[in-house]
């Protein structure tokens, strides 16, 4: 898609549940009403609760690429599964591991076929080996940083992923020598952010810092990706990043542990394009209007606050310990400045979505005492009003939300990424025997869609062709990187162990995705 095929005046155009997709993808307009605001009218309560599903109960399903069944999902659902960790890929490399963040950032017609593709992350830290470099061997694939001290090297990066008609066509090695690529976002100009995780100020042995956000085009081969980091998009331990289309402003969360909070990116250079963000902008934290430093680790669902900005003068200075409203806890740099502004408190905000002039966001961090096992925000960019629309303090309810994405109808998905064990809401300690991707309803509700399912022995996976993937129950291992189609027609996701991706297909119609 060309820049000048995007108009910034888009709010009076871009309404319904697909104009976010539209406005990144540039896909069509699904024609059907959008649900997206109704995610936020919700029904007062102290937490949310968990409903049947509207798909019906989930089933062991064989995957259609190797016959296993990989995934429990609804009657009439399937998918094929992509890209396994080890798996040779169309550069001859090998498929690297941990598949977590995913964005589609192109879609395309080529000949009579529609092409997309989709840029996936790897949360991989350090290699023993220079080999362990994503891309090693390649000079084609970019890298930021390839040593750290010693013989560690930074091994984290992306693959792309390309399809047609809906059949896979290739993958490859397109960013590496970064640190723990966690989640990310797509802009609107084919590209995909892809952003580093990591808690300390440590530096390099080549000198280089981490933590920073990278923009990776839809096609390395033709122009590859800018190995200079966004740096005033933060130093932090960075999750995801979602580009609102009415404005040219980015939205980005944190995983810092009740020292985060929900960020803002005002770009200096508004029209966008590959690497127009490394022009700079201003970095912002989110603040409650008229209260220093709110705590919002404990809203009840439907509960309201009126927000502001405060800004960050330095989003590259050094994190320190922070001593807090909530004890002294472990700050970046950034929010070491914001807080010191008013800004608010979340306990470790992950995915994060705009669509339909909302920014959705999770909170996934897990308490005890008081009981809570993850939150999700909705903030209305109009009003600026941030509300809790999802509460789980029970485990059943809601395991840890991680990513999370809207679907072109207008559904919130989100994936889980909790423990084994946890507490219900009476406080007893339970156990789950796998984590799920799970639904919200309009009321504040969630319901399962789909749970991990992947438990099999040496033999089995051998003979479904991949003997060289670990055998053993994985599933209790976190969902990644969801992300529908522009139709809406397929759901892309990741299981990040043992590191496949897959492509479910099925009657989205009976449910809200």
């Amino acid at each position: 898609m060309h820049e000048s095929d995007i108009s910034h005046s888009r709010r009076g155009v871009l309404k319904g549940g697909s104009a976010a997709v539209f406005a990144a993808f540039g896909g069509p307009i699904v024609a059907m009403a959008s649900r997206v605001a109704e995610a936020s009218t919700c029904v007062p309560a102290t937490a949310s609760t968990l409903g049947a599903s509207p798909y019906g109960a989930v089933a062991p399903v064989n995957d259609l690429t190797t016959g296993l069944p990989l995934i429990q999902l609804p009657a009439g659902f399937s998918y094929k599964s992509y890209g396994w960790t080890g798996d040779v890929m169309s550069d001859g490399l090998l498929t690297p591991a941990a598949h977590d963040g995913m964005g589609l950032v192109r879609t395309r017609k080529v000949g009579r076929s529609t092409e997309i593709v989709l840029v996936r992350n790897h949360e991989r830290s350090y290699s023993t080996s220079a080999s362990g470099i994503l891309g090693a061997g390649k000079s084609s694939v970019a890298k930021h940083d390839i040593g750290l001290t010693g013989t560690n090297y930074q091994a984290g990066g992306t693959t792309n992923l390309v399809f047609r008609d809906g059949n896979w066509v290739e993958s490859y090695a397109s960013f590496g020598g970064t640190y723990r690529n966690c989640a990310g976002g797509s802009s609107n100009w084919g590209s995909w952010l892809t952003n580093e995780e990591i808690r300390t100020n440590a530096v390099s042995s080549t000198g280089k810092r981490h933590g920073y956000v990278f923009e990776v085009p839809a096609d390395t081969s033709m122009t590859a990706a800018n190995t200079d980091p966004i740096l005033d998009m933060g130093r932090m331990a960075h999750e995801a990043s979602a580009l609102d289309p009415d404005t040219g402003y980015w939205y980005l969360t944190e995983d810092q542990g009740s020292a985060n909070t929900l960020y803002r990116f005002r770009p200096t250079d508004l029209d966008g394009g590959l690497n127009s963000l490394h022009s700079g902008g201003v970095l912002q934290g989110l603040r409650v209007k008229n209260v220093m430093n709110a705590d919002l680790r404990l809203p009840t669902l439907c509960q309201e606050f009126e927000v502001e900005w405060a800004d960050i003068a330095n989003p590259d200075q050094d994190g320190a310990t922070l001593a807090s409203v909530v004890g002294n806890v472990s700050a970046s740099g950034p929010y070491l400045q914001a807080y010191a502004n008013g800004a608010a408190i979340f306990g470790a905000t992950e995915g994060c979505w705009v669509a339909n002039g909302t920014v959705f966001f999770t909170d996934k961090q897990v308490t005890s005492n008081p009981i809570r096992a993850g939150r999700i925000w909705a903030l209305d960019l109009e009003s600026n009003v941030l509300k809790a629309i999802f509460v789980s303090n029970d485990i059943t309810v809601g395991n840890s939300p991680d990513n999370l994405c809207v679907s072109p109808r207008g559904g919130i998905l989100f994936n889980e990424d909790g423990s084994g064990s946890g507490l219900n809401a009476s406080g007893q300690t339970i156990s789950v025997s796998a984590q799920r991707l799970m639904a919200l309803r309009p009321d504040g509700s969630s319901y399962e869609f789909a749970n991990h399912n992947f438990n099999f022995t040496a033999a089995q996976l051998t003979a479904a062709g991949k003997p060289n993937v670990a055998a053993g129950n994985r599933r209790n291992t976190e969902w990644a990187g969801s992300v529908f189609s522009p139709d809406g027609r397929v759901l892309f996701v990741n299981l990040y162990t043992p590191g496949i991706t897959l492509a479910i297909t099925g009657p989205w119609a009976k449910g809200t995705l």
